[in-house]
């Protein structure tokens, strides 16, 4: 039975259903409110020509004009991710928003991107490098016209805040990064006594 067949029998078997149902108790009569606008809906949607979905499937074919109206937004708040929005992802918006209020734009607890995606590219730590470099590599921050030129190394300590760390493994993090010349980002919880 098509949807079209079902509703030409609703069309009969509704109405008599909430008359038999209002002669046992008469609130039941209140249906009618309900039941003869979507019927007389679905009369409109089977005779009409300019649409074929709202001919095949009376009253609830419209709902395919409702989604397709909301489509756009069901997309992007239900549909897609952080990172794959097009022409600008939710990510990109989040961090221009943000930076646009004064806001901190970095978040917490790690990222959102797959790390382990082909093109991705990251440098993984070694407990046993090939070769061992000889000299200590510096990125220098500021030219010849800078007064106070900083060489910065290229690995440092990542954002790790003292409520993620006790104190002595943030004391430990940092006589590491004094012996080793470089820096240790205190992440989002600040600046504590055990980082100094």
């Amino acid at each position: 039975m098509t949807v079209r067949q079902i509703f030409f029998l609703l069309l009969l078997v509704v109405p008599l259903s909430v008359m038999l149902l209002g002669t046992i108790w008469a609130p039941f009569y209140w249906l009618f409110v309900i039941a003869i606008p979507l019927l007389l809906l679905g009369l409109v949607d089977v005779f009409q020509k300019q649409h074929s979905i709202r001919r095949i499937y009376p009253v609830i074919g419209r709902i395919r004009y409702l989604f397709e109206s909301v489509r756009k937004e069901i997309q992007q708040y239900f549909v897609e991710s952080d990172i794959n929005g097009t022409p600008v992802s939710r990510e990109f918006r989040s961090l221009i928003y943000q930076r646009a209020k004064g806001d901190r734009d970095t978040r917490p607890f790690g990222t959102i991107f797959d790390v382990n995606r082909d093109g991705y590219e990251w440098i993984n730590h070694s407990l046993a490098p090939k070769e061992v470099i000889s000299h200590d590599p510096r990125v220098i921050f500021g030219g010849p016209d800078c007064s106070r030129p900083y060489a910065a190394s290229p690995l440092n300590i990542s954002a790790m805040s003292f409520g993620a760390l006790s104190k002595n493994a943030i004391m430990a993090l940092n006589k590491g990064a004094k012996a080793g010349g470089f820096a240790h980002n205190t992440g989002e919880g600040g600046l504590s006594p055990y980082h100094l």
